[in-house]
């Protein structure tokens, strides 16, 4: 694990702890989007997040959109890649 995934692990477990207790999707949406640009993470990876932050719809979908990411940056992630063509 590089120290650039550690750094988000960190940030994104960090920023669920205030984004449950948020009942307003716009509301919880600058919280993240504020938050995570506030973090020394890399660029590309605060992009991702803010358009994900972005894109979802619900309440419950930006909450599991959050989790997915830690999920994913610390290497967790359900989706894994496949050799098949």
């Amino acid at each position: 694990m590089t120290k650039a995934n550690v750094k988000i692990k960190s940030v994104l477990e960090e920023c669920t702890e205030v984004l449950f207790t948020i009942n307003d999707l716009k509301q919880a949406k600058e919280y993240v989007i504020d938050f995570i640009n506030t973090k020394g993470i890399k660029d590309t990876d605060k992009v991702n997040i803010v358009r994900g932050t972005n894109e979802s719809k619900s309440l419950i979908r930006l909450q599991t959109y959050v989790c997915n990411a830690l999920l994913k940056y610390e290497g967790l992630s359900v989706n894994k890649p496949t050799t098949d063509k």
